[in-house]
């Protein structure tokens, strides 16, 4: 499990958004893992989408639990409808909140945090 995490931190700071794809029910994963959820298969493979999607669902966070967060609420978390049918979750940046609203669609990008890359999401123009 740990080196299916770390090849989707390495893949996503590499090639960009990359999960795995089950050969066996034809379902994107995520979060990694060794067997697919869906249908317990192992023929797995690492894929690239386009990190396209929409809004499935969203909180606007005005308290956060994590002391690195407070200065930067409120904010948008979301639930994201890749347009390959996985769900993820992420932050939506460069959104008002009064102006989110679910099946928004949006488009992945990247920032670097601690010097870790982190996928989030902002409106598709």
């Amino acid at each position: 499990m740990i080196r299916d995490r770390d090849t989707y931190w390495t893949k996503l700071s590499q090639e960009g958004l990359c999960l795995q794809y089950c050969h066996d029910c034809h379902r994107y994963i995520f979060y990694p893992r060794s067997l697919c959820p869906h249908c317990w298969g192992s023929n797995l493979e690492w894929e690239r989408l386009s990190g396209k999607g929409k809004v499935f669902t969203y909180t606007i966070v005005n308290i956060s639990a994590l002391p690195e967060f407070n200065e930067k609420t409120p904010y948008v978390f979301a639930i994201i409808e890749l347009d390959e049918g996985v769900k993820i979750p992420a932050n939506l940046l460069n959104c008002p909140v009064e102006e989110v609203r679910v099946n928004m669609p949006v488009q992945m990008t990247l920032i670097e945090a601690e010097g870790q890359k982190l996928p989030v999401f902002t409106p598709l123009n």
